[in-house]
């Protein structure tokens, strides 16, 4: 497999790929570094793949293990998740079908905008910077309960939205 054929059957999987580091380090710039660390040892590699299934296997491991690797050099204090857990997790990101993912993104920092301050704080506090429900709790003056159920309604909220948002999308239709 030459560089062009890598880069033709990765390139549609680099959002799901670049998600997935952040959602491991949390960073944005990291997770641009921890892909692009991982094209290189793909490039590196590129004589040994039997396959497009083959390679984007391969780069799904390497991406993972080389964000873990960041992880540890940080000193991160960040909860992985077991082997067999992601193992799940990057089948299901290969089986969803991504053609309207930048649609879906932009409708969701759409809804986002439409939410209240409290609410946009709340989300903010809880998958932008980090923090678990019952810290959010105490940073806000809140019961944890209170923030489960503020986020349940959050989500349902932006759930709806862009279902309105996303031409083609129909209620009740699934926006995962």
């Amino acid at each position: 497999m030459n560089r062009s054929e890598i880069l033709h059957i990765l390139m549609p999987e680099r959002t799901k790929q670049v998600a997935l580091a952040w959602s491991i380090l949390r960073e944005s710039n990291a997770a641009e570094d921890a892909y692009q660390d991982m094209l290189a040892k793909v490039f590196e590699n590129e004589n040994t793949f039997e396959g497009p299934r083959h390679l984007r296997d391969w780069s799904w491991k390497v991406l993972r293990n080389r964000c873990y690797e960041l992880v540890r050099q940080k000193n991160y204090h960040v909860k992985l998740l077991d082997e067999s857990i992601l193992d799940l997790v990057d089948a299901e990101l290969e089986e969803r079908d991504t053609k309207d993912f930048p649609q879906r993104v932009d409708a969701l920092h759409r809804c986002l905008e439409g939410l209240s301050e409290k609410s946009r704080q709340t989300i903010q506090m809880r998958y932008f910077d980090g923090l678990r429900g019952n810290q959010v709790a105490e940073k806000l003056g809140r019961k944890p309960d209170a923030i489960y159920k503020a986020l349940q309604r959050i989500y349902v909220t932006l759930a709806e939205c862009i279902q309105r948002k996303m031409p083609g999308i129909e209620p009740g239709d699934s926006i995962s």
